[in-house]
């Protein structure tokens, strides 16, 4: 990971899939409304501006609700990026594809939703759909909550 500092063009990188959210490449999360306009960082000192952030993640499962708190997350001290970017190519077991040299690109990219965490392609299998991990593995998964059955899956369902 970058130094605390931002980069020497003055910008830090930052990844988000919400409307709402932004993580930087420092390892903060913060609000849409919390990010410096100069450097594209969050402000530190803004309220919503959380480090190392692991709200709304299973740290059995290393999977995380929001993707932009997954790279926060990921990006914490507590977690070896390091051996786990020798281990993980760029593009999921595709070993052509090379391995990470960066790691906040490798926990941007770990942390973006992956085929392991959805049913039938289409619907999320866990609400920590967001994995820096492992990703998790459900040999018999079940519709998520509030999802019926596919006809003919259930007795009564054809």
């Amino acid at each position: 990971m970058r130094e605390e500092s931002v980069d020497a063009s003055g910008a830090c990188a930052s990844a988000h899939a919400s409307a709402w959210m932004i993580a930087d490449e420092r390892g903060y999360a913060c609000a849409w409304t919390d990010i410096d306009r100069a450097s594209g960082c969050c402000d530190a000192s803004a309220g919503s501006t959380k480090r190392f952030t692991c709200d709304g993640c299973d740290a059995s499962v290393a999977c995380c609700e929001a993707y932009e708190t997954c790279v926060s997350c990921c990006l914490g001290p507590t977690h070896d990026r390091k051996s786990a970017m020798q281990r993980h190519a760029r593009g999921r077991n595709q070993v052509a594809t090379g391995f990470f040299d960066d790691e906040f690109e490798y926990c941007a990219n770990r942390c973006r939703t992956q085929p392991s965490v959805t049913l039938h392609e289409n619907t999320y299998a866990y609400a920590t759909k967001h994995c820096y991990g492992e990703y998790p593995v459900n040999e018999d998964p079940v519709p998520a909550k509030g999802k019926k059955a596919f006809a003919g899956d259930g007795p009564d369902e054809s």
